[in-house]
């Protein structure tokens, strides 16, 4: 339902990402009031490994959110067990400026954040302070907000059958390669593991943060985590977060929305999530990029469910001999069906993954 554009802001030149929704009815009301939410979720979330925003609007229809531009590599593809070199190497088309005489996309943020009687006068917008379009978008979505868009969020029912459609909030991800002798060969490379640690540390640091805040993600899967050339991570995406404190939450109860392959039993059969149910979907990711596939490989909607809610997965170290012992455990505590008895917060997470030999 939406876009994300490379954008420049045409006073500072400065570049930007900018997410897009629209228009009506293509976008329903509850997606615009999510990405007001996301918008003000992240200004209060100031942290080095979560994405930074700028501003959010609407006009003409559209809602949009303008963040900050991470170019580099989704989790999965920084850490993918074919890549050569221990150095991440940006591909020349995002490391390069664009070729003579090609035009950018460009949003024009600067004609909104000016009133329409100085639009094109930068000195006006020097001299007053900034200010969120946030509730332009909330007034948008108030006035798309017909009873039958009540049922169109994304999002599905719980009944006692397993669903049957799945909101796959940008599409379903790729099944990994079944694990052979020659995968976990690669996976465990010395120089793979390493990035790898890193990578983790710096996302359980930023999820250590957003916890503390009283936020859930709700949404943490490899292509919502992003390494940039400096090897800084980003958590992006926050448009499904959620406040452990907010009684008006944008999610009826007993409703589902997520990516289903990442989701916790609890959050795939509708029950109310904590901070845990994004250290499952952590667990997910660990346990894909230790084997080589996920725990729960099937692409059928109704099995998907019933394997996350009632199916142990096999044994890290019986799918790969020679994964990070620490980290195979640390993935297997984390994927326990009850809540109660998985790792409980970030920080005890951070002491179960130092390997004896570093403690």
């Amino acid at each position: 339902m939406g876009t994300v554009y490379r954008a420049r802001h045409l006073l500072d030149g400065m570049p930007a990402a900018v997410k897009l929704l629209g228009p009506a009815p293509a976008v329903d009301a509850t997606s615009a009031r999510r990405l007001a939410r996301e918008f003000e979720v992240l200004r209060a979330l100031v942290h080095p490994n979560i994405v930074r925003v700028f501003d959010a609007g609407q006009v003409e229809g559209y809602s949009w959110l303008a963040m900050e531009l991470v170019e580099g590599l989704d989790l999965r593809t920084y850490l993918a067990p074919l890549v050569g070199s221990p150095i991440l190497e940006l591909p020349s088309f995002l490391a390069s400026s664009p070729p003579e005489g090609a035009e950018e996309p460009v949003f024009d943020m600067a004609a909104w954040l000016l009133e329409p009687e100085t639009h094109g006068d930068a000195a006006a917008l020097v001299s007053r302070p900034p200010r969120s379009g946030v509730e332009d978008i909330r007034a948008f979505a108030d006035l798309m907000d017909e009873p039958e868009t009540n049922d169109r969020s994304g999002s599905w029912a719980r009944t006692a059958d397993p669903p049957r459609a799945v909101d796959l909030a940008g599409g379903e991800e790729p099944e990994p390669e079944v694990p052979s002798v020659a995968l976990t060969r690669l996976l465990n490379r010395p120089e793979r593991m390493a990035r790898l640690r890193d990578v983790l540390g710096q996302v359980i640091d930023a999820l250590d943060f957003v916890h503390g805040k009283g936020f859930i993600h709700r949404d943490l899967k490899p292509s919502n985590i992003m390494v940039d050339d400096t090897r800084r991570v980003r958590i992006m995406d926050f448009g499904l977060v959620k406040q452990l404190s907010d009684a008006s939450a944008l999610t009826l109860s007993g409703r589902v929305v997520g990516t289903y392959r990442y989701m916790a039993p609890e959050q795939a059969s509708g029950r109310e999530v904590d901070h845990r149910s994004d250290l499952w979907s952590l667990g997910v990711i660990l346990y894909e990029l230790l084997v080589g596939r996920p725990p729960f490989p099937s692409s059928v909607p109704s099995e998907l469910w019933r394997e996350i809610t009632s199916v142990e997965p096999p044994a890290i170290r019986e799918m790969n001999p020679a994964a990070d012992v620490a980290l195979a455990a640390a993935a297997e505590r984390l994927l326990r069906k009850d809540p109660a008895d998985r790792i409980q917060t970030a920080a005890e997470l951070r002491s179960a993954i130092v390997a004896p030999a570093e403690a």
